[in-house]
């Protein structure tokens, strides 16, 4: 059986059919995150038609804002997943520092959950690993996977002592520097992902892979 750690599958569109036969067919286990509650619900939907296909829900700090109010409602679905993801922070890619206090918010309320739970966080950290590595250590998160890591690599060291599980994903193919990141990752801590479907287009240009 082949593991996908993050996908987004949700987001396929006309290309859903054939993601999800792919996934029934070459057994891969896929951790389908959320970027929010609709995107929850979509794929939960999708779920539905593989057993092969695992939910998960979160709110990625991109979508912060819309629920920084609202954090009650996020409590059906944080207790009904069984990871929490995507979440966590982002300080690099969002470049509106105003949406730092709703962030941090939103994170802080979803890693309570995590921490009283028990359940495993699927993370978010561009920009803000210093931040993230933090909460993980106070709160004692559970065996977080830290999700396309890119750097520092003098923070895996501490990530791996916090037990840690990273995922490199698709960079490696184009990257040197994301070689070297997986290279210093041991081998029992490192998870593969897409991040489809947008992580390989993104980063080659090219369209159309599942």
């Amino acid at each position: 059986m082949l593991v996908d750690a993050h996908a987004h599958c949700d987001r396929y569109g006309d290309r859903t059919d054939q993601a999800i036969a792919q996934m029934n067919h070459y057994r891969i286990l896929t951790l389908g995150v959320a970027m929010d509650i609709p995107s929850y619900q979509r794929t939960v939907e999708l779920a539905a038609r593989s057993p092969y296909l695992k939910a998960t829900f979160g709110i990625h700090p991109w979508e912060a804002r819309t629920y920084c109010d609202r954090l009650s409602e996020l409590d059906p679905y944080l207790r009904r997943t069984p990871l929490i993801g995507e979440a966590g922070l982002d300080f690099f890619w969002v470049e509106d520092q105003t949406t730092f206090p709703c962030q941090r918010k939103v994170f802080e309320h979803q890693c309570q959950w995590a921490a009283r739970t028990g359940k495993i966080m699927n993370l978010h950290t561009k920009g803000a690993e210093t931040d993230v590595l933090q909460a993980i250590r106070e709160l004692r998160l559970k065996s977080p996977i830290i999700h396309w890591y890119s750097g520092p690599l003098g923070l895996i060291d501490q990530f791996l002592s916090c037990g840690c599980y990273f995922t490199v994903g698709v960079e490696t193919l184009v990257s040197e520097e994301a070689r070297q990141i997986a290279r210093a990752i041991p081998l029992e801590r490192l998870l593969l992902e897409t991040d489809n479907p947008g992580g390989y287009e993104w980063l080659t240009r090219i369209v159309g892979m599942c």
